[in-house]
């Protein structure tokens, strides 16, 4: 029998993917799920005695199932109501494994995913000190709290993927990052990474039940299942799993419903057309054949004739003639629109109502792709205000409780669009009001163009200091 995921203490050796300045980094009581295999811890680098297979290598080899199931065989949209059915009812494996697979096939849906996220990652993040402090709240004390939260941000290894796995939550349902924290040196107890864990590996005690983690991906475990099959060990919240050593971002409507049945319709109207396609690509002709075919000739003007209609090459004897009848009545195709149709729908959805469809820049001016720029950018924004929230909600306020216990909470995270302009137009409007004998509040400039600044006078002083 496997330990719990809490029972495993992970060390990451200097020069590995999880440590950049060589300082050895130790992530204690990470569930066990991976990329390939389930077994999301990094797999340790150190030898069995004797030179056998370890626990975490002998589930990770018995769990290459996951690696060898292709969920779209058979894929209808029968099977698919089935397994919104059992999505509904917290059994995601199965869901988020055929979502897996479409996100990596279905080019509307790839498309969107790559450009939210690069519009996402586009935007400014940084700590900023509330607009209006709470009560008893003073300014050194904010100023005090954003630069201890902006040093733990900047202590994050991945905080660009982070963003995007939060941000991907509309399209998946959900998304669960685990904290892992350094254990040695200086920065002990901070968090060193968000830790996506993968959709497949969790299921519900019903779709607004506590997280269960689904080690092995089980389909059809979810509500009243969960605890039972599961165990008290793997609920996010348990005493094992505790809930402020996750940041969980959820969607209430998220966009996999209509991705998944605009996929499996594409992949229809393809299949079709391809058909289409193959058997009546080639114009059908019919020959007419000369008058006067001598007598004992037949066969073998006819043999030419339809060798030549079959669209082989060959010689037609003198007087005989080509039509092709198909041709002033061929219509328009309606395979072509069908697909496209799909298409629109997932960028429909997905951009709630902004844009039908992710047109590429032509290079000659900037046209349509200007007015695309700009409602992605409204579109990043939108998702920012929940990650946002997701982040102030999950990292910012048990961090802070716990340096700054019994302080009201004076700072938080934001992601937004940084206008250079503006804040050259602040800077400017500053010097002028220092010109007219008006003193600026550094703490406030500091927190509206981004900039760290200090007046001259204190920058001098610690510098002697």
């Amino acid at each position: 029998m496997s330990k719990p995921p809490s029972s495993f203490n992970q060390t990451f050796p200097a020069g590995s993917s999880a440590e950049s300045d060589g300082r050895e980094v130790r992530v204690p009581a990470q569930p066990r799920s991976s990329r390939r295999g389930g077994n999301g811890h990094r797999p340790s680098a150190a030898a069995t005695p004797g030179g056998g297979s370890s626990t975490d290598e002998l589930v990770r080899r018995s769990n290459f199932w996951r690696d060898n199931y292709n969920p779209l065989r058979g894929l209808t949209i029968a099977r698919l109501m089935a397994l919104f059915e059992q999505a509904e009812r917290g059994a995601f494996p199965e869901i988020q494994l055929t979502l897996r697979k479409a996100e990596k096939r279905f080019p509307a849906l790839k498309g969107f995913i790559e450009k939210l996220v690069s519009s996402v990652e586009e935007l400014d993040g940084r700590v900023r000190v509330k607009e209006q402090l709470p009560e008893g709240a003073t300014g050194a004390m904010a100023e005090k709290q954003r630069r201890f939260l902006q040093g733990r941000y900047e202590m994050l290894r991945n905080f660009k993927s982070s963003l995007a796995q939060i941000a991907l939550a509309d399209v998946r349902g959900y998304a669960v990052l685990q904290k892992h924290r350094y254990q040695d040196g200086p920065n002990e107890g901070a968090v060193a990474e968000l830790y996506w864990i993968e959709p497949w590996c969790w299921s519900r005690d019903g779709f607004y039940g506590g997280f269960f983690y689904n080690e092995n991906s089980q389909p059809g475990i979810g509500l009243g299942s969960c605890e039972t099959i599961l165990g008290e060990a793997n609920r996010i919240g348990g005493p094992e799993l505790p809930r402020s050593e996750f940041v969980i971002c959820e969607a209430e409507s998220p966009l996999y419903e209509i991705a998944l049945i605009a996929f499996v319709n594409w992949l229809m109207g393809r299949r079709d057309y391809s058909a289409f396609v193959e058997i009546f690509g080639l114009p059908g002709s019919v020959i007419i054949m000369p008058p006067n075919v001598p007598p004992g000739k037949e066969y073998e003007y006819q043999a030419a004739a339809e060798k030549v209609a079959r669209s082989v090459s060959g010689a037609l004897p003198h007087g005989a003639d080509v039509k092709f009848p198909a041709t002033a009545t061929r219509g328009e195709y309606p395979y072509e629109k069908f697909c496209e149709t799909q298409e629109k729908d997932v960028v429909l959805a997905g951009t709630a109502g902004l844009l039908t469809m992710l047109p590429m820049p032509t290079g000659i001016g900037k046209g349509a792709s200007a007015e695309h720029d700009g409602a992605w950018q409204r579109i990043a924004v939108a998702k920012a205000l929940r990650i946002n929230e997701t982040l102030q909600r999950d990292f910012d306020a048990p961090e802070l409780a716990a340096e700054f216990p019994g302080e009201p909470v004076c700072v938080e995270f934001a992601l937004e669009v940084r206008d250079t302009e503006d804040v050259g137009k602040l800077l400017d409007n500053v010097v002028k009001a220092g010109a007219a004998g008006l003193q600026a509040d550094a703490l406030e400039i500091s927190d509206r163009s981004g900039l760290r600044l200090t007046r001259e006078n204190e920058g001098r002083s610690k510098n002697e200091e």
